[in-house]
């Protein structure tokens, strides 16, 4: 699960919380002991990242752990039930919203990148958000800081 993953590049905290429809608030915290916490990285997003993975991008931007490059992502950041129905048909709940660590809603708005990459031409898109990355993973390597803490 995508706590899981976020638990690989933390030592220790909240990876999220969900809140339901009557106010109840239930935390999701690290799971691992941050094997890779001092792993050089930055992390890719567009419209088209959504649900686990923005979880991952607003976990690892409210650590400051990793610059997140690209656009601003989808904002799928619901908890859904399906429910089937005696006529064979369906009914597709929500029931609770995600939250980043800091308290950022995710459905609906997403997560914005630290370092804003877009283009209306997706492949030019994704070869400048590439050439970025590689720039800005140069950059934290060489010690010049991971930029996360630039986001306002």
């Amino acid at each position: 699960s995508v706590i899981n993953v976020v638990s690989m590049f933390i030592e220790d905290g909240l990876v999220l919380y969900e809140v339901d429809g009557s106010g109840r608030r239930t935390d999701h915290k690290s799971t691992g002991n941050g094997e890779f916490a001092d792993f050089p990285m930055v992390l890719l997003a567009n419209g088209f990242s959504a649900s686990a993975s923005e979880i991952l991008a607003g976990a690892l931007q409210d650590y400051d752990r990793a610059p997140v490059i690209g656009d601003t992502t989808f904002g799928k950041g619901s908890v859904n039930i399906l429910r089937r129905l005696e006529n064979g048909g369906g009914l597709y709940l929500t029931f609770a919203k995600w939250f980043t660590p800091e308290g950022r809603p995710i459905e609906g708005t997403g997560i914005d990148p630290d370092i804003e990459v877009v283009s209306r031409d997706s492949q030019k898109a994704d070869i400048d958000q590439l050439n970025k990355a590689n720039e800005t993973l140069e950059s934290i390597v060489a010690g010049k800081g991971a930029l996360g803490s630039a986001r306002p």
